[in-house]
């Protein structure tokens, strides 16, 4: 394990990330030991930040960047995430126009997102197991979950999606593509792909430096101004800076309390036998989700693992999660949820637990931030969605500060205000308390579900999960 990568968190799991095991790392890039200037400034080494760098210098190439990253590439959400990269945006009915519905053009960034992320790393040979096999969001487990999976197909629908986007599979047509339990039927999109979360930063991190990129690892930045950039052992001083911290965004930091770090964690099995998977399906290499307000996601590995993940808490004072490992009670959970989704995989060994943070704005919809003014930009508030959304919103900062006119510039989430007008978080412990409960909500709901079913209590605790959630 190269030094750079977080060890595990021996107090708690003894594991690591499933994404990070094994995989071979160049050295750590040197942190910054000096002053210097740049024509722009890119603060965060996650996907944000590479993508905007990667699409700055193929538009510019002569434009001069640097990118600094407090820890080491991927340290945060981009290292750790469930490996979904997805053609949509949480929080799309935000984005609706007159009629109601979202616009065709926005509709087509996101439906086209995929395939054109799935060209770019083929042209760049970033091997990151990326497999576009669409998406299965199922109703399992209880029957509840069918009205849900329908009321979403309905909501997509009103946004002005078709079938071609999300289509209805019947009970039958679900099972013979994933055996998961008491199937009731599901909605199926193909605009996702499975991705390496370890594999895809790393990889892009080393096209971006071979494009001139000038990148420096475990150099934070504690004080971010127009025009410059002060970090631990030097200041860096430029035209534009990008914030590109999001769920990592902390004292010091435009973003902090801007954007709450919210937890979520995974565990991942062993590798399956070929008799294991004909039993569990995933013959395509779907994603995996059912239809809870615990936000559930699973994929198939190219190493035949079965990767479950589930929300999540807040963390005490809105900190971001560094550690890697998590509690040996938070992956029973999630260990739990995937044996009553697949009680075919009673008795095998899960090998990996582990878990990071989500940036969650107050308004619950990503953006896209450009003041020419401060020349200060950010994109995020993805809400656990930014693999997708970080190469969209990427390559749309990367417009803009090339000055670019495009039809992504023109989208909806995209402001040209300053950070300042982004809407704060409530003071602590409001922000806690609120989610806390919101949580605790959804978790009482499944547990009177699974036990009774769809009975007075369940319904009475889903009328308040109803008034809870942010949608």
């Amino acid at each position: 394990m190269e030094a750079g990568i977080p060890q595990p968190d021996t107090q708690q799991t003894g594991s690591v990330s499933l994404w990070w095991d094994d995989l071979e790392r160049d050295a750590a890039e040197p942190p910054l030991e000096t002053d210097t200037t740049a024509n722009i400034a890119i603060v965060g080494g996650g996907y944000t930040g590479l993508w905007t760098a990667y699409f700055l210098k193929r538009i510019q190439p002569n434009v001069d960047v640097v990118l600094v990253e407090a820890k080491h590439i991927g340290h945060g959400a981009s290292g750790r995430n469930g490996g979904w990269l997805m053609g949509a945006l949480e929080g799309c009915d935000a984005f609706v126009d007159d009629s109601g519905t979202l616009p065709g053009t926005a509709r087509q960034q996101l439906t086209q997102l995929v395939a054109r992320a799935g060209e770019i790393l083929a042209k760049e040979s970033i091997d990151c197991d990326f497999y576009h096999g669409g998406c299965i969001i199922a109703a399992a487990r209880h029957d509840v979950q069918v009205a849900r999976a329908q009321k979403m197909l309905v909501s997509f629908r009103s946004l002005g999606f078709g079938k071609e986007d999300y289509r209805w599979l019947t009970p039958n047509e679900l099972s013979n593509r994933i055996q998961v339990a008491n199937p009731g039927g599901a909605v199926f999109t193909p605009h996702v792909a499975r991705i390496q979360p370890a594999k895809l930063v790393t990889g892009l991190a080393g096209v971006v430096k071979s494009l001139g990129v000038r990148v420096f690892e475990h150099t934070r930045a504690h004080g971010i101004h127009s025009g410059l950039v002060h970090c631990d052992r030097g200041t860096i001083r430029c035209e534009h800076i990008v914030i590109a911290t999001e769920g990592y965004s902390e004292i010091g930091n435009p973003l902090h309390r801007r954007l709450i770090p919210v937890h979520t964690g995974m565990v991942a099995t062993e590798p399956l036998s070929e008799t294991q998977w004909a039993g569990l399906g995933f013959d395509n290499n779907e994603t995996f989700a059912d239809c809870t307000r615990s936000a559930t996601y699973l994929q198939r590995t190219a190493d035949h693992r079965l990767v479950v993940g589930a929300r999540g808490h807040y963390l005490p004072g809105g900190l971001p999660k560094h550690g890697l490992g998590d509690t040996r009670a938070a992956g029973q959970h999630r260990e739990r949820i995937a044996l009553s989704l697949f009680p075919q995989i009673a008795g095998v060994c899960f090998t990996h637990n582990w878990g990071g943070s989500v940036g969650v704005p107050r308004a619950w919809h990503p953006h896209v931030i450009h003041d020419a003014y401060s020349g200060i930009a950010t994109a995020g508030g993805y809400v656990g969605e930014g693999v997708g959304a970080s190469f969209l919103f990427g390559q749309t900062l990367a417009e803009l500060l090339t000055g670019e006119d495009t039809e992504r510039t023109l989208m909806p989430w995209v402001t040209r205000r300053s950070i300042e007008e982004l809407k704060r978080w409530e003071p602590e412990p409001l922000p806690r308390l609120g989610l806390e409960a919101t949580m605790m909500a959804f978790g009482a709901e499944e547990w009177l579900l699974e036990r009774y079913g769809e009975s007075i209590p369940a319904r009475a605790i889903g009328w308040l999960c109803d008034q809870l959630s942010p949608h």
